[in-house]
Formats: C-alpha cells, structure tokens, sequence
C-alpha cells in the first residue's frame, strides 16, 4: 500500500531521526575509547552448580565480544566422501584481552547471566600493569681478556649496571634474581633454578672491550717516531656496553641496546679514591635509563604468561606462578593460550579460553582444577588473568 506524502513525509523524518542516533551513539563511542567493552554472556544451570554456570557464561560473553570486534574471515571449499561441495568457515578475532571484570552476575529460573567490563589492547601504551608480578632473570657477562691495567673494576660497572636496571623495574611490577653465579657470592642453585623456571624476561648485561687502531709507526724521523709513541701512550680504551632483553613466550620481543664508552685516562692510585669515576657512571646511568624507557614502551602491555602442564594420574594442572608473584588461594584465573583467537568462537578447540581455579597454592608454583572451557586441554603457555 502506498503512503500518503504526509505518512511519507513523517517515515522519512523518524529514519532520518533513528538514523541520526545511531551516528551519535557511535560518535559518543569513539570519542572515548578507553571506556571498557561491556558484554554478556548466559549458561543453563546444571545440578544445581551455579557457580560453573557462571563461569561458562563468562566465556559465552567472550565469545559475544569476540563476534563484536574486527576479525579474519577464511573460508574453505571441499567435497566430501559423497561428492557434495561443503564451506567450511572460521572467524578469527582480534580480541586481545588485558583485563576481565564482573560487574554482574545473577542465576534466575535456572539460567545464569553474568556481564564483563573488558579492558582490551588498542595498541595503546597507556595500559595496565599485570596483575602478577612478572620475573626478569639478568645475566652478567665481564670482556674476554679482562685487563686490570685499565683501572677499571669491570665487575664492579656490571654490578651496578645491573643495580641501576632492577632499580627501574621495581615500579613497574618485575622482581630481577641474577643467575650468574661468576658475579654473585650469594648465588644458589635453588634461586638459578627457580629464576629459570619462572621467567617472564631475561635481560643480559655484557661487556667488550674494543679494539684500539693500530697504526705502525713511521721511522722516516726519530720525531714521527716519537710523536706516534705519544699518541698510542695517551689513547684511551674503549667499552661496549650491551643490554639484550628477550623473552621465552614472545619471539617478537629480542630487543637489542648497546653504547660505547671511552674510559677516563688512567691515574696515580693515591689520586684515585672511586673504582669507577664518577664521569663514567654518569654516562652508563644515562644508557641504562634510556634502554629501559625503550625496553618499556614494548612489554608493558604484554600482559603476565605462565606455563601449563598436567600433573600425571591426577585431575589437576600446575602452572610455574606462586604465591610469591601475587597467586592467591581460590583465585579463578581466565587462561588464554597462544592462538587463542582462532579458538574462542569454538567452545571445542584446544586453543579456547580455560577457566581455572588455584586449589593448592605453593610459594613459586600452583595447582589448578579445570572448572570450564574444553575438556581437550594440552599443557601449553597461556596469558593468565585474574577475575
């Protein structure tokens, strides 16, 4: 049936109206895009288990933001057995999740309804610290032919070179335990050990020595020659000091940071009263605080990872985090192992989100029961946050 105009006339004004609320609300939207992605999610209520109703519908809200956010659509064409032409299609999101709260959760009429406040990584560098603290190992190296005529106490400028870094990393949610046992009187196997097992980073702090130019003397006059015997006499040594930091979850990050620096010249023990000048230290000060702001502005927002394996003829998992990084008794902690984003609109894909929760809680470990997610779990590396 046609429309009158002035039937005409109020249609278009109320589209134009719906219309201009919907540009609105997205334009409200996007000019505050640090706001948390609210979303939710429903599960039935089985035997009267409220509680792992709950934490199922937490991932069913994680897959309802995953289906919200900018994803990867493929697509794949194959003839089965029977010669008909299947499409199978897979939808992977870019839901990278920093943080999960619950804002609400309720169970009526055996239905199970939570909401989440996400706190995703927007490429970002104003973000949240991890909610573990995380463990950077550091490793010290002194240069092959370590010279003692340079009046420098090169074990003494790697020590406090490395002081200066775990100084840095302290306000920021790392704890450092060296593992090189060659500088460290205090070192044992069980910290080296430990500090291994439990890293998040690693940061080795080297030093070389680098050549000097060797220029042969001319003998064409008893001057050169004296002049050129000067020159090498007050030439000063150079060293290379490097800082390469990398992590054992992440290949990306092997970040690389080195500086050189001219020694002061060499003095009369009695006019020496330092075993590093003081215009040294100054410098490396300099290099280590501008190779960690560096260092920092890429795994800040990395989030905190842990590792995952089945302990053998029994129901429950251990990860290599522990009460000393911050692991509570009871937390429930929301598991997203690598490549996760292939699996969270499949409720049964190994790569899913897990949902744990801490049973037995040790100083540098924790053992987990599986409370929701797919039964075919396999001992993996994960991004671990607590909800």
């Amino acid at each position: 049936m046609k429309l009158s105009n002035p039937l005409q006339r109020i249609s278009r004004l109320s589209c134009a109206t719906l219309l201009g609320l919907v540009i609105a609300s997205t334009s409200l939207a996007q000019e505050d895009p640090d706001s948390p992605l609210l979303v939710s999610g429903q599960a039935l209520v089985t035997n009267g288990d409220v509680e792992t109703a709950v934490i199922r519908a937490v991932l069913d809200a994680l897959r309802t933001a995953a289906t919200q956010r900018e994803g990867q659509v493929t697509s794949h064409s194959i003839v089965n057995e029977q010669g008909q032409l299947t499409e199978n299609i897979s939808l992977k999101t870019n839901l990278n999740i920093l943080r999960m709260d619950i804002v609400e959760q309720d169970a009526v009429q055996g239905i199970a309804t939570v909401k989440l406040a996400l706190e995703l990584d927007e490429n970002e560098k104003d973000c949240q610290p991890p909610q573990l603290t995380q463990v950077v190992t550091t490793d010290l190296a002194p240069p092959p032919g370590n010279n003692n005529y340079h009046q420098i106490d090169i074990n003494q400028l790697l020590l406090d070179t490395e002081t200066q870094f775990s100084n840095l990393v302290k306000s920021v949610n790392f704890v450092t335990h060296r593992i090189n046992p060659a500088l460290n009187t205090y070192q044992t196997a069980w910290l080296a050990s430990e500090a291994y097992n439990q890293a998040d980073y690693h940061l080795a702090i080297g030093a070389q020595w680098l050549p000097t130019s060797d220029s042969k003397p001319s003998t064409n006059s008893l001057s050169k020659l004296i002049s050129s015997f000067s020159s090498q006499t007050i030439q000063s040594p150079t060293l290379m000091l490097s800082a390469t930091f990398s992590s054992p979850y992440l290949p990306h990050i092997d970040l690389h940071h080195q500086q050189q620096f001219t020694l002061p010249a060499n003095q009369s023990i009695a006019a020496s009263s330092e075993s590093i000048p003081q215009e040294l230290s100054e410098q490396v000060a300099k290099w280590v605080q501008n190779s960690w702001n560096s260092i920092y502005q890429t795994v800040q927002c990395e989030g905190s990872y842990i590792k995952l394996s089945k302990i053998i003829d029994q129901p429950l998992w251990r990860i290599n985090k522990g009460q000393k990084l911050g692991l509570e008794q009871g937390q429930q902690l929301l598991l997203l192992p690598q490549n996760y984003q292939n699996g969270i609109l499949n409720p049964d894909a190994a790569s899913a989100p897990q949902v744990f929760k801490v049973t037995l809680l040790q100083p540098h470990a924790a053992l987990l029961e599986h409370i929701a997610g797919p039964d075919n779990i396999t001992a993996t590396t994960a991004q671990v946050i607590v909800f």
